[in-house]
């Protein structure tokens, strides 16, 4: 109900419906800027925040019925401020608009006339239909007669509002300065008048207790034939202060007093033009300048706007919203046209968002409102919040609201929120107290306002305000919304009981065990009531279902506290269990002794009480030294596993991006080492280097020339890993080198592997001769084989490859490798079980094997001998020492590919 009478006021509280029937009027009038002072800005603030909260307004109209707006029998002279007598219709629709506010809302109305003496001519009665024609006919009526005292009708009016309640608003309509009977004829204050005036204005005058009982005052100056004086006096009188600096006492006004508004327009028809500006921003308005092409911006934020204006217009929306343009000959179904002084738009969905455009048929200049359309509802009661540890705060809960009553979000607005309490058990509080840490929830428009310690206090009042109220998009500025709620009922956490303390006695252990707690309640003097609500599972990692938990409490149910306090057991099971940690809410309903026969004022509250324990599988007994045992054992052996598996992790072959390999035939002679397919190009011959795929902790590499390459970490963690090259089968190597200073050559074990304690791929080649061309030849004899070289590309050039062919024929040592390698294949071939040595033919000499090419790397190589396993024409093992019937020819080179892959991308 305060949401529609505080947004009700928007359609039109004194000026919304003053827009009647009539040629336009064609006078310049002031600009939406200047309509207003500041002092008379706070009180259309003042106005708006009283309606907001209040059921109830009390207008009274105080209209001048003097000589000077020259009507006489219904016969106009035409040189009175009204001949035509417009202020009726313009004060009867005024009427007709706040009657109309809402059916909840009560308006009561009255009115008085006032020349030489004031007259209380219309009584205080209920708006009712009809009541607008009353007006407008007790002015039509009212013959202009006497002098123009202001004294006697503020009297008059003041007698007539004092005592009532709800907001009260005074309409003073007058047309010239204060005139009393002096006989002296002309506009001139006497000294009786100023003194007169200075009573008006003094602290203890009819203005300052207007301001002090909260009555706003509007006082309209029809100026067209009032002296020069009249405007500012009036205007010092209403607003406390003139243009010119010349105050009335107790200014500045104390914050607790109403604020009034002066307004001045020089002809009947400019009347109606200021009553409607000034009906806008009572409404919630605020005044916006056009650009100088008449555009405008409407920006997410702004529910709806109004332009005042006469005569031809055009009203252009957004470019892209496929609204159509409005005319005043042909105004669209988007606007609200009254077909002569307003147009209303509401702006609140996407395509109404932009900028708009208004063109104008005549001189006047329009006049633009922005409207918000929001309001602030605060809650009944306070709320007391009690936390976890018991300690309790209260708080004022509201809510902004659009227009239509829903939550309000103000994403698309920058604004602040402040409170105050203004007044204390009803008397006015001087200073107000500001309310620090009040918060807007921008998504949905909630209100939380944390309220202080007031003592003895009970009943406040509160005053909430959102300003400034800022769009974010082109900063448009929107009028502030307030509220103020007269009669907060402070309940003071004191008056309730609440639980104080929770001690854990034990866990759950088993599926038979139970946790338990004791709770302990407090209460105050007066005493009150606790009820124990199911405990909730918030934490529960085992996974159970909240309906196997058996929860108790004991008193059960709802239990009165004394101011004792009592003291409760909470108990907690369940029939599965489980070794993790359980966090639960026990949801505690508080009630104070008062609630039952005040629960409006006394309303339930809550305390939320955390409960936490552990949950367990029950002990056995007979594992206890066996777990004893094993957790020694694990002490000793999780060490030892974690530093195997710190090995395991750290062991391998970091192969960069910068690793090439090249692979040449090569002639193991008496003389030297030659290499048979090495380029005599260097270019060519680095083009026999290819690059290695990339990878970091690799556990396996397979050389297709060689065998496999792998690091090998003990089961015993404290011996560090070491790698091993293992060859394929049919294959031996004669030579394996690091030029690695770490490194050298490595150890040839005796399954023919060969190991390394550390193995970089700097300078790492290998010498590997096939298990045939072993057996085919002898000591002495020239032998082919293959040579490996991993070579780490550097930025000297092709002559590095040369270089690395160089290290590799200077080695005088190959020759002795290459026939160590011969005798450990020899005893590999004697070690061979009777059972699977192929047949001898005794006394017939065995022909030497053939010459075998080498196998492609893909085929693999044929077994070597001693391995145990033979494979079809497989030579046999050649005795030591024994002289070959004939040689074979060498065997060819091994088959290489054309050229070297291209290298990684980002070398």
């Amino acid at each position: 109900m305060r949401r529609i009478i505080g947004l009700g006021v928007a359609a039109g509280l004194i000026a919304g419906g003053l827009a009647i029937g009539g040629a336009a009027a064609q006078t310049t009038v002031a600009t939406d800027e200047a309509l207003l002072s500041q002092n008379g800005q706070a009180a259309i603030a003042d106005l708006r925040t009283c309606l907001a909260s209040e059921d109830t307004l009390n207008v009274y109209y105080l209209i001048d019925s003097s000589q000077s707006l020259d009507r006489l029998d219904g016969q106009a002279s035409g040189t009175g401020s009204d001949p035509d007598n417009v202020r009726a219709p313009i004060l009867a629709n005024s009427l007709e608009e706040l009657g109309r506010l809402s059916e909840n809302a009560t308006v009561n109305w009255a009115a008085g006339f006032f020349s030489t003496e004031f007259s209380a001519e219309i009584e205080w009665h209920e708006w009712q239909e009809g009541g607008p024609e009353e007006l407008e006919a007790a002015i039509e009526e009212e013959v202009p007669s006497g002098y123009t005292n202001w004294s006697a009708a503020l009297k008059g009016a003041q007698d007539e509002l004092a005592g009532r309640s709800g907001c009260r608003l005074l309409v003073w309509l007058t047309d010239g300065v204060l005139d009393l009977p002096d006989g002296e004829g002309d506009t001139t204050l006497t000294a009786a008048e100023r003194a007169e005036l200075d009573g008006l204005c003094s602290a203890d005058g009819a203005f300052n207790e207007f301001r002090s009982d909260g009555v706003v005052v509007i006082g309209a100056l029809l100026s067209k034939t009032a002296p020069p004086t009249a405007s500012s006096e009036m205007q010092r009188l209403v607003e406390g202060e003139n243009a010119a600096g010349e105050v009335c006492q107790l200014h500045p006004m104390p914050d607790a007093y109403a604020h009034g508004a002066f307004v001045e327009a020089d002809a009947p028809d400019s009347l109606r033009r200021v009553f409607l500006q000034l009906g806008a921003q009572v409404g919630g308005g605020f005044p916006r300048p056009f650009d100088e092409d008449g555009s405008f911006w409407i920006d997410p934020g702004v529910a709806s706007f109004r332009i005042i204006l006469s005569g031809d217009w055009t009203l252009h929306p957004p470019e892209g919203s496929e609204m159509e343009v409005a005319t005043a000959a042909a105004p669209s179904g988007w606007m609200e046209y009254d077909g002569e002084w307003t147009i209303d738009v509401g702006t609140t969905t996407p395509e109404t968002h932009g900028k708009w455009r208004l063109e104008r048929g005549s001189d006047d200049a329009p006049a633009l409102f922005l409207y918000s359309g929001l309001a602030i509802r605060f809650d009944d009661t306070t709320t007391i919040v009690v936390g976890a540890d018991g300690e309790a705060s209260v708080t004022l809960d509201g809510q902004v609201l659009t227009a239509d009553g829903t939550p309000a979000d103000l994403s698309g607005l920058d604004h602040t929120l402040t409170a105050t309490i203004v007044t204390e058990d009803g008397a006015p509080t001087q200073p107000f107290i500001s309310l620090e840490n009040a918060t807007v929830n921008s998504a949905n428009g909630a209100i939380s306002i944390p309220m202080p310690d007031l003592g003895e206090a009970n009943t406040i009042g509160v005053e909430a305000k959102i300003d400034p109220l800022v769009t974010v998009d082109h900063g448009l500025k929107l009028a502030p919304v307030t509220t103020q709620k007269e009669s907060v009922e402070i309940v003071e956490p004191g008056d309730y009981p609440r639980v104080t303390a929770v001690e854990k006695v034990q866990d759950l252990i088993g599926a038979r065990g139970e946790a338990v707690f004791n709770i302990t309640v407090e209460a105050p003097a007066e005493g009150g009531e606790v009820c124990f609500e199911d405990p909730t599972i918030d934490s529960d990692p085992a996974g159970r279902d909240a309906g196997s938990w058996n929860w108790d409490v004991l008193p059960s149910g709802c239990t009165p506290v004394s101011a004792d306090g009592e003291q409760f057991t909470v108990t907690a099971g369940n029939t599965t269990a489980a070794d993790t940690d359980v966090v639960a809410t026990l949801p505690v309903r508080l009630f104070a002794a008062e609630s039952e026969a005040s629960p409006d004022v006394y309303p339930e509250q809550n305390q939320n009480v955390p409960l936490a324990f552990h949950s367990s599988h029950p002990l056995n007994q007979g594992a206890i030294w066996p777990l004893a045992l094993l957790l020694l054992a694990a002490g000793v052996l999780l060490p030892l596993l974690g530093l195997w598996l710190v090995n395991r992790l750290t062991a391998g072959l970091d192969v960069d991006n910068s690793l090439q390999r090249g692979a040449f035939a090569v002639k193991v002679q008496p003389s030297g080492v030659s290499f048979v397919d090495a380029p005599t190009s260097d270019t060519a011959l680095s083009e026999r280097f290819r690059y290695v795929t990339a990878t970091e902790k690799v556990r396996v590499l397979d050389d297709p020339d060689v065998g496999r390459i792998s690091p090998v970490v003990p089961w015993f963690p404290l011996i560090p890993p070491w790698y091993r090259i293992q060859p394929s089968s049919g294959r031996s190597i004669a030579v394996a080198r690091t030029a690695s200073r770490s490194g050298g050559s490595g150890e040839v074990r005796a399954d023919g592997s060969v190991r390394f304690a550390q193995l970089p791929f700097d300078g790492f080649w290998m010498l590997v001769v096939s298990d045939a061309e072993l057996a085919r030849t002898q000591a002495g004899d020239p032998v082919n084989g293959n040579v490996v070289i991993y070579h780490r590309a550097s930025s000297d050039g092709p002559a590095q490859y040369r270089e690395r062919l160089t290290l590799i024929t200077s080695d005088t040592k190959l020759r002795d490798a290459v026939d160590r390698a011969r005798a450990r294949g020899a005893q590999g071939a004697t070690a061979i079980p009777a059972a699977t040595t192929p047949a001898k033919n005794p006394g017939k000499a065995q022909p030497a094997a053939p010459a075998r090419e080498s196998a492609p790397a893909d085929a693999g190589p044929p077994p070597r001998p001693g391995s145990g396993a033979s494979s079809p024409g497989s030579p046999p093992p050649r005795p030591s020492g024994s002289q070959s019937g004939s040689a074979a020819p060498p065997p060819p080179p091994p088959s290489r590919s054309s050229g070297p892959p291209p290298r990684p991308s980002d070398r």
